[in-house]
């Protein structure tokens, strides 16, 4: 009986978690004339195998962010996290869509190191 409902609780954790990660959306801000961008996006774009990340490249789209890399990753609630620079972007991306596909509220807004400012 104890095997059973622990298998039944795991079952329903799992289906809560995978609608949690659906529901988190994130977008990858890059330039291909930054050399940081040219670092990080073999490995955004990996990383965007598991989960829902948007590419948009600022030299043809006219968006707003300071500097590139940026992502920005947003659930349906109230979470939303801004990683700026591929150094943020490389150490904390997957641990942040991995948190927050659990996690409740919360908002962080990393450093800026290893960005190009968007002239």
């Amino acid at each position: 009986m104890v095997f059973f409902s622990l298998g039944v609780f795991l079952i329903l954790l799992g289906v809560l978690m995978i609608n949690n990660v659906s529901a988190i959306k994130a977008d990858f801000y890059y330039s291909t004339n930054c050399p940081h961008c040219r670092e990080i996006y073999p490995f955004v774009s990996e990383v965007s195998n598991y989960f829902d990340i948007n590419f948009h490249d600022v030299n043809k789209e006219k968006v707003s962010v300071d500097s590139v890399p940026t992502v920005k990753i947003k659930t349906s609630d109230c979470r939303n996290i801004e990683l700026i620079g591929s150094y943020e972007i490389s150490k904390y991306l997957v641990c942040e869509l991995q948190e927050m596909s659990t996690e409740k509220c919360m908002t962080h807004n990393y450093l800026k190191r290893g960005s190009y400012f968007i002239e």
